[in-house]
């Protein structure tokens, strides 16, 4: 199964992929998360792991990459791989969680992120899975990725709405893409008291739904030190055994 996870930035998308990337390593499935948002600098913290080297440096950079990708027009970039064929070099390993970084901005003009979002795509559409493996994609803030095409390699969208009215708008958005490509999408409520998750529940489509997770203090002092999420939330454990009731 290869899962998308979106939403605004700050609602939490990579808190929420760590969390879900562990209890399913914790299962015993072999994990791949792959960091598709060239901005955010956190998620490997998160995972309790070193940052890997940029993937799209091992395709000789974004210019290159792009080069490669107008000379092969219409032809797939890839051939069908597997995890294992993935280059070791730019992976980072811990406790049955491989991550996997598809590249940064490091400098002032260095160039848009395109290139890294059309890597992303090609990567997902080629790769091929075994029944115990998982791939988690924390994406970049916003819609952007579903513009480059990434969630077509993807089996299950989860749009992570906060309690703010651009990230109801933005799910909504997301569910309407992701049904017209055919995919299973659903909806992670974070960071939310009880009067917040009322309101945000009368604004989305509640069948979706299939976790409210309140503010965690524990979590945020987490995050705000940029420690490992070495923490197990009850709604996390339901997320996971209803993904993996899906598969």
């Amino acid at each position: 199964m290869k899962i998308s996870i979106c939403g605004k930035g700050g609602c939490g998308k990579s808190t929420i992929t760590s969390l879900i990337a562990k209890e399913f390593a914790k299962r015993g499935y072999n994990v791949l998360v792959i960091d598709g948002d060239e901005s955010n600098i956190s998620l490997h913290k998160f995972l309790g792991i070193d940052q890997p080297k940029d993937f799209i440096e091992y395709l000789g950079g974004r210019k290159k990459f792009m080069q490669k990708i107008k000379s092969k027009k219409n032809v797939d970039l890839f051939d069908e791989m597997t995890i294992d064929d993935l280059p070791k070099d730019y992976i980072v390993e811990k406790d049955n969680i491989k991550l996997l970084a598809m590249g940064k901005i490091h400098d002032f003009g260095e160039g848009c992120a395109c290139p890294m979002g059309v890597l992303l795509r090609e990567l997902l559409k080629s790769l091929k899975l075994k029944d115990n493996e998982i791939v988690i994609v924390d994406t970049e803030a916003g819609i952007e990725h579903f513009g480059r095409g990434v969630e077509g390699g993807c089996d299950v969208i989860i749009a992570i709405i906060d309690a703010t009215y651009e990230s109801i708008r933005l799910a909504k958005k997301i569910e309407e893409i992701g049904e017209k490509l055919g995919k299973k999408v659903y909806f992670i409520v974070n960071k939310v008291d009880d009067e917040t998750k009322d309101i945000i529940l009368e604004n989305i489509n509640k069948d979706k739904v299939i976790a409210i997770i309140p503010t965690n203090k524990d979590i945020v002092k987490l995050c705000l030190r940029g420690e490992e999420l070495n923490i197990e939330l009850p709604e996390i454990n339901k997320v996971v055994e209803f993904l993996i009731n899906q598969n």
